[in-house]
């Protein structure tokens, strides 16, 4: 496992482009934003040559050019451009230098979607940290879209994230005193696309996060039954994020809540809900690959008990 480096700035930052092809000409208006505040940009490999799935670049290129950022020393963050699909595929490559990259110190990637599964690999193969948190396009519209503020990388990983409005789904939740393991996960879709597969990784001790969008409540209801029938996933807990639209009505939002609460009453791990992060409005940082804690308030003062659990890293 890699050593964490300290006292690390997080500054310098590379944006990249792994997965579905993007607008070029937006890219002058997203770095004005990151300069903004206080980030020196290199759009070295923010390459793309439009593959006929409508990704940046062939397997093969998408995977050589990730796999240099990573090794390059002059870059701190590595921050993903956008999502889509593709990251998936470049699996089997990234696994062939797993060696090579567990001789350097560890570098931060930030992305949500698509990017869940390079954080996979770097969480559970390298041991590495990583910020689940909003893609470099998102910022493009920070009226309507967007309201996610443009997170203080080296904020977050040198004082860590705390939430305290995480609502617990079961009993097992609400009983805990405190829930602890390491986060990982992110998109659903793609951490479901391992199960059952070679890059399925171990849940054991970990904290599953768990986000999606354009999947219907019948199509969540079928994820979860998923979740059930695994043979291994041996969470210490899920935190499940925003699976309703950008912009929900009540039914559309007490639907999924639903279909999230059915799950919870069978699980037999503490189940719990935040859906200020994923594709929504809001997309709360987490650092993946590092320890949370989750707990509820357990004073007798009717006055101090808000229903609601903290989550801190």
């Amino acid at each position: 496992m890699n050593i964490p480096t300290t006292n690390t700035p997080y500054k310098n930052v590379a944006l990249i482009a792994c997965s579905t092809q993007f607008d070029p000409s937006q890219v002058p208006q997203v770095v004005n934003v990151f300069e903004r505040h206080g980030y020196h940009i290199n759009c070295h490999y923010l390459q793309q040559n439009i593959s006929d799935f409508g990704y940046v670049d062939t397997d093969q290129a998408r995977a050589n050019n990730l796999i240099k950022a990573l090794l390059d020393p002059t870059i701190e963050v590595l921050w993903f451009y956008r999502g889509g699909g593709g990251a998936l595929n470049l699996l089997p490559y990234l696994h062939r230098y797993k060696q090579q990259l567990l001789a350097i110190p560890e570098k931060i990637i930030v992305g949500f979607s698509d990017v869940t599964a390079i954080h996979s690999f770097l969480n559970n193969e390298l041991g590495w940290r990583s910020i689940h948190g909003v893609n470099a396009n998102n910022h493009l519209d920070m009226s309507t879209v967007n309201l996610q503020p443009l997170p203080d990388i080296s904020e977050i990983m040198n004082n860590g994230v705390i939430y305290n409005n995480v609502l617990p789904l079961n009993t097992l939740a609400q009983q805990a005193p405190s829930i602890s393991g390491t986060l990982v996960g992110g998109n659903h879709t793609l951490v479901g696309a391992t199960f059952g597969t070679k890059y399925q990784p171990d849940f054991t001790d970990k904290v599953l996060l768990l986000e999606d969008i354009g999947v219907t409540f019948r199509q969540l209801d079928r994820y979860l039954q998923q979740l059930l029938f695994l043979n291994e996933c041996n969470v210490n807990a899920i935190i499940f994020g925003q699976y309703y639209s950008i912009d929900p009505n009540d039914e559309e939002r007490i639907m999924y809540k639903a279909v999230l609460q059915q799950f919870a009453a069978q699980y037999d791990k503490p189940v719990y809900y935040f859906p200020f992060f994923g594709h929504g409005k809001y997309n709360q940082p987490f650092i993946l690959g590092d320890t949370v804690t989750l707990g509820c308030n357990k004073e007798q003062n009717i006055f101090s008990d808000t229903g609601y659990c903290y989550l801190q890293q």
